[in-house]
């Protein structure tokens, strides 16, 4: 008698070890989701890199395990409803989702616009109209059941509709002064609770596409985003990066209001230990 109790008394003790383990133990066989969009086939300003980096970062994501959708070159209806549909198909909720974005962006009125390719855009209203904003981006993540969210926008270039060196072979003619003269770099944007939204550059700033086949905050993301740290710890390092290319030029920015620990790689000491058995 003394022993079969002794005996359940060892398994009880092993059941309220698993179960007081910290949840990041599990992080690894969470569902995650990741939506990476690259747009370069711009008729006014086309894009070297999009791409590729779109490519790269896919395929490094597959590898982390995460359930990857690619989309190329997204005209104005088709980049909303791949924005919808993504979030709409995540409905766990312990999930994972990561939205990642390379091509133009722009902001107006403090608010930040992806800008699909094939948009027809001559004026400001029009950009409004056929752009996806960050706005209505967030509207359809907070439909999905995802725990923790990541938004990264390889996007602060330079205004797109400015004219550069008399260049006449664009197709477009725009002589809308609103559309001419908005300003560079995209607006600071307060992420929701559970999410961080990850910038090349910060607000105001304008981000390099690099000499390479990536561009330079991709170029660096791809370094270290296999490593097992946090996603905190895994930006620090990319900004270095970053700067150390750029001389001190661009200085990536995030923006977080995550709750828990985040990895995109999960680090091995976070697994649950072997319990003995009995």
């Amino acid at each position: 008698m003394m022993h079969r109790l002794t005996i359940n008394i060892f398994s009880a003790l092993a059941l309220l070890v698993i179960n007081s383990f910290p949840c990041a133990a599990f992080e690894e066989v969470l569902p995650r989701y990741a939506l990476i969009i690259g747009n370069a086939d711009y008729k006014f300003a086309p894009l070297k890199n999009p791409v590729n980096d779109a490519s790269d970062m896919a395929s490094t994501l597959r590898q982390l395990r995460y359930n990857v959708t690619i989309a190329l070159n997204q005209k104005p209806a088709q980049l909303r409803r791949t924005v919808k549909n993504f979030y709409a198909a995540i409905n766990e909720s312990n999930a994972i989702s990561l939205l990642y974005y390379a091509g133009h962006a722009i902001q107006a009125e403090n608010t930040n616009y992806l800008i699909p390719i094939e948009a027809g855009i001559t004026s400001y209203e029009k950009m409004k109209s056929v752009s996806l904003s960050i706005n209505d981006v967030l509207i359809e993540l907070k439909k999905a059941e995802s725990k923790q969210n990541i938004l990264i926008l390889d996007a602060c270039r330079n205004n797109p509709f400015k004219p550069r060196h008399s260049d006449n072979s664009r197709g477009i003619n725009i002589s809308d002064k609103q559309l001419l003269n908005i300003s560079s770099g995209l607006a600071p944007v307060e992420a929701p609770t559970g999410t961080l939204i990850a910038y090349a550059t910060e607000p105001g700033n304008t981000a390099s596409d690099g000499n390479g086949e990536n561009g330079t905050y991709t170029a660096a993301l791809l370094k270290h985003i296999g490593k097992a740290e946090t996603a905190e710890a895994l930006f620090k390092e990319v900004r270095k990066d970053v700067l150390d290319a750029t001389n001190n030029r661009q200085t990536p920015w995030e923006h977080s209001s995550l709750i828990e620990k985040f990895y995109f790689m999960p680090p091995s000491n976070e697994e649950i230990p072997d319990i003995v058995s009995f």
